[in-house]
């Protein structure tokens, strides 16, 4: 657990896990090598792990596309396995003109997948979750999505999974 969340201290996005254990004590000792053979002894005895989804810090960026969530939701993303999870905000638009995560996920909006025109530019993702452009050179502006927000009652059952996705 330890060496994981230290390998991801710098991954956007990453929950740590984290350790709940206790102190086992046993009845006195009776063994030989013991000294005093009264003597108690103490085993630490793992109870469980469990996610640590509180907020981490935010740093501004230049990256207009870059989103933090504010609160427990997760951004949902479309995979091969189906849709998952994520809390990872640093966001960008592949060749094909849609809204991706770091690993190339497509982000699902409240309408499905985000997409963009060739002709967009200026795109801005409002506090609400508004995906916005500037069409073409008319400089019309039009709305491309929302992004798709959801939280979870018992988010302690949410499975981890490469990428920095929960299922």
């Amino acid at each position: 657990v330890v060496a994981n969340n230290v390998a991801n201290v710098n991954t956007t996005g990453f929950k740590a896990d984290r350790s709940l254990f206790e102190e086992y004590l046993r009845s006195p000792a009776r063994e030989d090598n013991f000294i005093p053979a009264d003597r108690r002894v103490s085993f630490v005895q793992d109870r469980a792990t469990f996610h640590d989804f509180s907020a981490g810090p935010s740093e501004a960026t230049k990256n207009p596309l870059d989103v933090s969530i504010d609160g427990s939701a997760f951004l949902v993303v479309q995979t091969a396995a189906g849709e998952r999870y994520t809390r990872d905000g640093g966001l960008q638009i592949n060749n094909q003109g849609q809204l991706v995560n770091a690993s190339g996920y497509q982000v699902l909006g409240t309408s499905g997948p985000i997409v963009f025109q060739p002709t967009d530019h200026d795109v801005t993702i409002a506090p609400d979750g508004n995906v916005t452009v500037i069409e073409g050179t008319n400089r019309i502006d039009s709305v491309r999505g929302k992004l798709r927000l959801v939280s979870f009652a018992q988010a302690q059952n949410l499975v981890k999974e490469a990428s920095n996705l929960y299922s």
